[in-house]
């Protein structure tokens, strides 16, 4: 998905091989929401993004290759491909600059990376590369997940 990242940017040769795991979420992103507070003060997390994270969380866990362990450094791609507003009318995909925040997105992908188990801490992951697009006419929303050892 981005095999071309960070290509020349070493400043040694590492001998290990780098093992890639990647996914294919067929669904649209979703931002991860503010946690919310009841009248009696306790604080929940919206529906919204709870089912989402769950959906991430289980196709990653049906689908991961190994568990990074501690020391291990990650690194965590993201592209997510947003359905297109009829208003855009038809055509390819094209970068997109509204809301949300491309944090939002990428919040909810590291707390359900974090649910499957793909990972030991998500203070393992120095390296963090997202993308936001509106998805072609033609194609599905999605969400594209890299996972890199480094």
């Amino acid at each position: 998905m981005y095999k071309h990242y960070g290509v020349g940017m070493e400043e040694e040769e590492n001998t290990q091989s780098k093992k890639v795991q990647t996914f294919f979420i067929k669904m649209n992103p979703v931002a991860k929401g503010r946690p919310r507070f009841t009248k009696q003060g306790r604080t929940y997390t919206p529906k919204k993004t709870k089912d989402a994270m769950e959906v991430i969380a289980n196709h990653i866990k049906e689908r991961r290759e190994e568990v990074i362990e501690k020391p291990q450094p990650i690194a965590l791609y993201c592209k997510f491909m947003c359905k297109r507003p009829v208003s855009m009318g038809k055509g390819d995909r094209i970068l997109k600059t509204t809301k949300p925040d491309i944090d939002n997105y990428i919040k909810l992908v590291m707390d359900a990376c974090n649910m499957s188990g793909v990972w030991e801490d998500d203070s393992q992951v120095v390296e963090v590369l997202g993308q936001k697009w509106y998805c072609a006419d033609y194609t599905e929303p999605q969400i594209q997940i890299q996972i890199s050892r480094l």
